[in-house]
């Protein structure tokens, strides 16, 4: 059984020698890049520099870090998007948030949006699952919110806006990754023209249904 133990933990050397989280059976964890491992003692390097040694009969497991491995800590992200079209809309949004767990983020944002020529202000609600705990996941996303308009505001009312994505987020440091996703972006806007001779205003509805492209970082 020994044998069979020291034979994981030397390839876990080579598997894990960048960056590691070591369990031991009295439930401590420890951070670090394993430096060496023998038959009977294997040394990390912890994030400071400092190195400690531990008996090999001491751990539980020496497993891959896991980047997302954080629960209730603030999230944040900055993503630009593009929704095809007759004419291209653009956006930018910044959304912060809660971190539950490693799956479940549901933060607030705010952003300035082009459609069809208009330019808008979104307040949105953000929920997300993330698929996976692991450095690189899948996650499905949805928002819901008000699109304010910034032109012809005597006119343009703006209107409610919703959305849901699929995509990927991949964490290369402990607060920093980068996210792609593609989805479903609707909306549902109001006009309001007032016509000289007519007491009251002609009322437009104009919905959009767009493919929605977005990309760009991860905080947290």
């Amino acid at each position: 059984m020994k044998t069979i133990l020291f034979g994981l933990l030397l390839l876990s050397f080579y598997t894990y020698a960048q960056r590691s989280e070591i369990t031991l059976k009295n439930g401590s964890v420890i951070l670090g890049k394993v430096k060496t491992i023998n038959d009977s003692t294997v040394k990390v390097t912890t994030k400071d520099g400092s190195v400690w040694q531990y008996s090999k009969t001491d751990i539980k497991s020496i497993e891959k870090y896991d980047y997302t491995n954080t629960t209730g800590k603030i999230y944040s992200s900055v993503t630009f998007g593009y929704m095809p079209g007759n004419i291209l809309g653009s956006s930018i949004q910044i959304l912060n948030g809660y971190r539950f767990n490693n799956h479940w983020n549901v933060g607030i944002g705010i952003g300035k949006e082009k459609i069809e020529n208009l330019n808008y202000v979104p307040l949105l609600l953000h929920g997300q699952y993330n698929l996976l705990k692991a450095n690189t996941t899948p996650f499905i996303s949805v928002i819901v919110g008000y699109d304010l308009a910034l032109d012809n505001n005597e006119y343009n009312k703006g209107g409610f806006t919703t959305g849901a994505q699929i995509g990927i987020n991949h964490y290369f440091s402990d607060h920093i990754g980068l996210t792609t996703s593609v989805g479903y972006r609707y909306g549902y806007f109001k006009n309001e023209n007032q016509n000289w001779g007519w007491p009251n205003p002609t009322v437009t509805i104009r919905e959009i249904n767009r493919l929605e492209f977005r990309f760009g970082l991860v905080f947290k």
